[in-house]
């Protein structure tokens, strides 16, 4: 318990550090919101298209969808609040040496590695995103009451699955010295995230289910909020995502044993 005091505490000051940031550049803000209202914008005009010709996709209604992307917008928002600013400069902890520094604090440095920076103004994202799902839930067939608090559950399940996701296309930063190609493979995977994964075929659904669950981040928890999963679905999830759990830790072991500080 204490030690969870301790790591709570230091998020805490963590978060009051980079809101003070945030508040001094306040342009950034207004930019940062623009843009990003701008993307969701585009992800919703698509299927407004698509939808202006079909009556249905792959079994999907209009307002299914566009409940789905409400639940995606949150997740992918939350991600980018929380941890997103920190893989972006995840290449400076080993190029620049600046990993030397976390590894001498007392406590994990993974910890801080991943969690030292924030992305504030993506706030106002998770905010517009539950707005979207709220008011596309009643015609989309979700029950809504209590089952709300079962969105906060899958949430949570689309930030881990990001989180794990995103580290996985990281850590390869220790062998390769800078890693932007595989990040940049990362976002061209990341565009099957923005779709239900009923709309692909079978081989590509498979890919996003399994090897790469980008479908974990907001197609299986709109999904599952819609019309449930299956048993088998709940046990894929768990082994999934507790594989990345372990590869990760694996990998970061071994990333931690290669790595040459920069003074040596």
């Amino acid at each position: 318990m204490r030690s969870l005091r301790y790591f709570l505490d230091i998020y805490r000051v963590q978060i009051k550090n980079n809101w003070v940031r945030e508040a001094v550049y306040r342009s950034n803000f207004l930019t940062s919101v623009t843009v990003d209202m701008i993307w969701m914008v585009v992800e919703m005009s698509l299927f407004t298209i698509i939808y202006a010709n079909v009556p249905t996709l792959a079994g999907w209604t209009r307002p299914q969808v566009y409940f789905f992307l409400g639940i995606f917008f949150t997740s992918d928002a939350l991600f980018t609040t929380f941890f997103q600013r920190n893989f972006w400069t995840f290449s400076d902890l080993v190029n620049k040496g600046d990993l030397d520094i976390l590894l001498t604090k007392p406590v994990h440095p993974l910890f801080l590695a991943l969690t030292r920076w924030m992305n504030i103004t993506s706030c106002f994202n998770i905010i517009l995103g539950i707005s979207i799902a709220i008011h596309f839930a009643p015609t989309a067939g979700f029950e809504g009451g209590i089952r709300w608090f079962l969105a906060f559950f899958w949430l949570g399940i689309g930030l881990i699955s990001a989180l794990l996701i995103r580290f996985a296309f990281s850590i390869w930063v220790f062998w390769t010295e800078r890693s932007w190609a595989i990040s940049k493979l990362y976002y061209q995977f990341f565009s099957f995230a923005s779709k239900p994964d009923v709309i692909y075929p079978p081989w590509i659904r498979y890919l996003i289910l399994t090897i790469i669950p980008f479908a974990f981040i907001g197609s299986i928890p709109a999904r599952a909020l819609l019309y449930g999963l299956k048993l088998w679905e709940y046990r894929l999830i768990a082994i999934v995502l507790f594989s990345f759990l372990l590869l990760n830790t694996f990998l970061w072991k071994k990333a931690l044993n290669r790595y040459q500080s920069a003074s040596s």
